[in-house]
């Protein structure tokens, strides 16, 4: 059995909508009640509180508060294990020499929302196409919400726990799911062995074959972005219309982020489907959008520049692909690829000697001055790193820069000439 996710959207009415804010609003009151025990325990007494001291509290809070019986003692219990979840992550980080970032108390409106751990105390209908029913509660207190979404795994799937989350005025539910592994599995409809690099001006390309053209979801929508942020800057803050402009822009970048959400789950999908190999580089979208601004000592070199290149490449979503990747790869039986990056140098590597021939960001274009080979820059990167998973086939896991005979001695370069920031303005 494996584990698999689906997030349905949910359509109250507005009498359910208005329990579940005072569910959220009882569940953050949990919350910070648990978290303020702990801070006032540990002060007066030194003394630590477990998540299983506090609940076994529970029943004596919910025969002072009977409120509190409708949301049910496993939501209760998760909630209290979700203040747990913090506290280890906030001693791990100290652990580690890391910023520590204590727990600290939420607001009802920040309150994401609440979550049952097990199939007690609610209860999912499929109805066919995208149809659902979620129940939840029991006896009077329960409420019946309209739902929308499905996924492909069929009957066989069995919905194990859920959490539901309030994002941009709107209720979601995350269904966690038990599935076989027979119905995990993904159909592959040819055994093609392909080489790809993720770009910004082509948002994927191939070995051979067309690329992939990048849909730039953010650059599409920045005037309308930038319209509505001038309009709240002009109201009052605090105001009815400075909150109204900001569930607008909320809504639009959630728009943004579903489209490009859908676009990486469809291609990706498809490129599962059709390849038996699939070679890439990988990938740190983090170090790669790091800001250019510096230090009031060190202070960087075109600092706008390189923001709207970080602006582009966040908005490509080149940190969700290799995730999707590595799952639907394994249910369709491809093998994925990663090649090192610093080891390989897709993009400074010659695909036909395999020199390394350096080159600017503004460069698009691979020009070898060893064996005359020339191609589109990208294209170079994309046969490039599928030469390293032919040479890597008998390796599992991540493949490094090999070949069948040692690589020549490289000759001495200079570093300013080899270092991939680019010395004009990038072309993005």
């Amino acid at each position: 059995m494996q584990r698999r996710k689906v997030t349905l959207k949910l359509y109250p009415n507005a009498a359910q909508a208005a329990r579940l804010e005072d569910w959220t609003r009882l569940h953050c009151e949990l919350y910070n009640a648990a978290l303020e025990e702990r801070i006032d325990a540990w002060r007066k007494e030194g003394k630590s509180i477990s998540s299983f001291d506090q609940q076994n509290v529970l029943p004596q809070i919910k025969a002072d508060r009977p409120e509190f019986i409708a949301l049910g003692s496993h939501a209760l219990q998760q909630t209290l294990r979700r203040l747990d979840l913090a506290f280890a992550a906030f001693f791990r980080r100290v652990k580690a020499g890391q910023t520590p970032g204590f727990p600290r108390f939420k607001s009802s409106m920040r309150f994401s929302g609440f979550a049952y751990p097990d199939p007690a105390g609610w209860k999912l209908m499929q109805h066919g196409g995208r149809g659902a029913t979620l129940r939840l509660g029991s006896g009077e207190a329960a409420m019946s919400i309209r739902a929308r979404g499905r996924h492909r795994f069929g009957d066989q799937a069995k919905p194990n726990d859920i959490t539901l989350t309030r994002k941009g005025g709107g209720w979601f539910v995350s269904v966690t799911l038990r599935v076989p592994d027979a119905a995990c599995a993904r159909e592959r409809t040819a055994d093609f062995r392909r080489g790809v690099d993720f770009g910004i001006n082509d948002w994927a390309t191939f070995d051979e074959g067309p690329p992939i053209a990048n849909p730039r979801w953010l650059r599409e929508e920045l005037p309308h972005l930038a319209a509505l942020q001038r309009q709240r800057a002009r109201k009052k803050n605090g105001s009815l219309r400075f909150k109204r402009l900001g569930r607008r822009i909320a809504r639009l970048h959630d728009r943004i982020g579903n489209l490009r959400r859908d676009f990486v789950q469809k291609e990706t999908t498809r490129m599962v489907r059709q390849c038996a190999v699939l070679a890439t580089e990988q990938l740190a979208p983090k170090t790669m959008s790091r800001s250019a601004k510096g230090t009031v000592d060190a202070p960087g070199r075109r600092v706008r520049q390189k923001a709207g290149l970080n602006r582009e490449i966040l908005s490509a979503g080149f940190g969700m692909v290799h995730r999707m990747l590595a799952y639907k790869a394994e249910e369709a039986g491809t093998r994925l690829h990663l090649s090192h990056t610093r080891q390989l140098k897709p993009s400074q590597r010659c695909a036909a000697c395999w020199e390394l021939v350096p080159k600017t960001l503004a460069q698009r274009v691979h020009g070898c001055p060893h064996c005359g080979h020339t191609a589109p820059r990208d294209q170079n990167s994309a046969m490039v790193v599928l030469i390293d998973a032919f040479n890597t086939q008998d390796t599992s896991g991540t493949g490094v820069a090999a070949r069948p005979k040692p690589l020549p001695r490289q000759r001495g370069k200079s570093k300013s000439v080899t270092r991939e920031t680019p010395a004009t303005t990038p072309c993005v």
